[in-house]
């Protein structure tokens, strides 16, 4: 209990130095700063999870902006993260306000990005601007569960993300499951399991209730797989990470629930 307390805490901290921090370094720039993923669906988990937001900006960043917020993002926020860190992208107000797929960032940061960023930032900073589009679904995620860290409101700044779209966002996350489940199980079955349920039932979830709603909507056989990535994706616990899956199961289960992603079944 005391460790879940520090956690807490801890995440407390990171969310107000998150704020405080960025309020002032893009001062007017600033449109606002938005939550999504596990921490808005209520199942941010210090030891599995990274934390997830959206910085919006009336222009692009100069440089030194850039600078500025990555050496401030390292400095002070990195040691309070969670296990797979932050992930964030800036985008312009002019292109949250009219959606298009896929949506344009003007800057993005993840743990993936860590070392390269370390070995070389000014590179990292200048060419750190593309599409991407996967900000459809995290769009569609702030417009149905997003929180305001700072700045103004949702409604008032993202526009509706058409439904065929998000769903080929997914379709795009989940391509690569058949040979990424074998590396990363808990990751891709709840994630496979998210999809179907908005395939289905044209639901939102998170990779938690992704799994729970798979447990009552898909054959027994998978009910051990499924419990098993739903226990190591809630444990506090880091016993859990690691936990062995067989590789047959596995192919089996991505199997099945590809088809049926696919093919309306």
């Amino acid at each position: 209990m005391f460790d879940i307390i520090f956690l807490m805490a801890r995440t407390d901290e990171l969310l107000s130095l998150l704020k405080v921090g960025y309020e002032k370094i893009l001062a007017g720039n600033l449109i606002g700063i938005y939550l999504h993923g596990s921490y808005v669906f209520g199942c941010y988990n210090e030891r599995i999870s990274d934390l997830d937001y959206i910085i919006v900006v009336k222009e692009a960043l100069s440089f030194d902006s850039e600078k500025r917020l990555m050496e401030y993002t390292l400095d002070y926020l990195w040691p309070l993260s969670p296990e797979k860190g932050l992930e964030f992208h800036v985008l312009l107000l002019r292109d949250t306000l009219n959606f298009k797929q896929p949506l344009a960032f003007d800057f993005h940061f993840s743990k993936m990005h860590y070392d390269e960023y370390l070995r070389d930032g000014k590179s990292y900073i200048k060419r750190m601007r593309g599409e991407d589009p996967d900000l459809a679904a995290h769009i569609m995620v702030i417009n149905n569960f997003g929180q305001v860290l700072s700045g103004s409101k949702i409604k008032n700044v993202f526009s509706r993300v058409p439904s065929e779209i998000y769903w080929q966002s997914i379709l795009y996350d989940v391509d690569s499951a058949r040979t990424e489940i074998i590396s990363q199980p808990m990751y891709v079955i709840l994630n496979l399991c998210r999809a179907l349920a908005y395939k289905k039932d044209h639901l939102i979830t998170s990779k938690l209730s992704g799994g729970l709603w798979a447990l009552e909507k898909i054959p027994k056989r998978f009910s051990r797989l499924i419990q098993r990535s739903l226990s190591e994706y809630r444990s506090q616990n880091p016993i859990f990470v690691g936990r062995k899956y067989g590789q047959a199961e596995l192919e089996e289960f991505a199997v099945y629930m590809l088809k049926r992603i696919d093919n309306n079944q």
